[in-house]
């Protein structure tokens, strides 16, 4: 383990490779400010850098970016979104990190906690960027995937060889580049997916209010989609907002990601209950929008859910490349 500082200064000057020439704008909340503020210091000691505190211009959740925000976006060519996640705000998040990558190189961080920091932001990026690479070297072409695991994952997937594999990093030198930090996944969107996942942990403001879920989720997916009348969850308001969650918009439920972890220093550590972070250490299936602009997958949904599964085994067209969570590439 890290210290905040060390994570600060690996954000900012290895994944970020922030310059003097560079213009940084910082969105935050209350709640992440000691983050926000660490990663501030580091980078205006290079270059101009400026904050934005949500509460400073409405009460959460906010579902419109504040304009002032909006009107500073142009004049920078790094931005960091560095806050907490509230029910109802995915849309504003996105519509910020959409309008960054316009003008800039963009680090997302939703629900970063000061642990996230002290662990998953204090590896050696250099060394997760040289792994990612090689699991996607392997996986690029794959045409099927099976998961399974002890607890009763099984499912099947099937990919579409025009939508692109994402090897996601954590190294965003250039305009447009953009990642969530802690990083360290390939990922795409599956064309087919039918089976069980069991569920350990959810995204978006899931994490937050619910955290590593010792009572796990089955979720059936039928013909890409979660079926919302075979939902088994022990905890009632959990189900019930889940299923509001995923009646959102007609693509909620629909399966939109397949991620490989690529964290290595992350992989054999337990999990804490951070999306952020647990989701770079474990295989993850995601439901609603697709991140088309990244993936070339063909539709929209204003909701983006993930699902951590734990202790995977991958077979990725009869090759086996995962046992029990642990990755085998040379």
């Amino acid at each position: 383990m890290g210290s905040l500082e060390e994570g600060a200064t690996n954000v900012v000057k290895t994944c970020m490779g922030v310059n003097s020439s560079d213009r940084i704008i910082i969105v935050t909340d209350r709640d992440t400010k000691e983050i926000a503020d660490a990663i501030h210091t580091i980078a205006k000691s290079i270059t101009d850098s400026r904050v934005f505190v949500l509460e400073d211009y409405a009460s959460r959740p906010i579902k419109e970016l504040p304009a002032e925000i909006n009107k500073a976006i142009s004049t920078a060519n790094v931005t960091f979104w560095i806050a907490q996640s509230f029910k109802g705000e995915l849309e504003m998040r996105s519509f910020f990190r959409t309008t960054a990558l316009k003008y800039a190189r963009h680090a997302h961080m939703p629900g970063v906690t000061k642990t996230v920091m002290e662990h998953g932001m204090c590896v050696d990026y250099n060394l997760v960027y040289k792994k990612t690479m090689k699991v996607y070297e392997i996986i690029k072409n794959v045409s099927n995937i099976h998961v399974q695991s002890q607890d009763g994952t099984s499912v099947d997937l099937k990919f579409d060889k025009n939508w692109k594999w994402i090897p996601s990093h954590g190294i965003f030198h250039k305009k447009g580049d953009w990642g969530n930090l802690p990083d360290g996944e390939v990922f795409t969107t599956p064309n087919s997916v039918k089976g069980t996942i069991i569920v350990s942990e959810l995204g978006d403001w899931f994490t937050k209010k619910y955290g590593y879920l010792n009572d796990k989720i089955s979720l059936e997916i039928k013909n890409s989609r979660i079926d919302l009348d075979n939902i088994q969850c022990s905890n009632t308001l959990l189900k019930t907002e889940l299923l509001q969650y995923l009646n959102t918009d007609e693509n909620s439920n629909k399966a939109s990601e397949f991620a490989i972890p690529t964290n290595f220093s992350l992989m054999n550590l337990p999990l804490i209950g951070s999306m952020l972070q647990d989701e770079k250490a474990r295989v993850h299936i995601a439901f609603g929008d697709p991140y088309g602009t990244k993936t070339n997958a063909n539709w929209k949904s204003r909701t983006h859910v993930d699902c951590i599964l734990e202790k995977c085994d991958i077979t990725a067209d009869g090759k086996k490349i995962m046992k029990l969570g642990e990755l085998f590439i040379d």
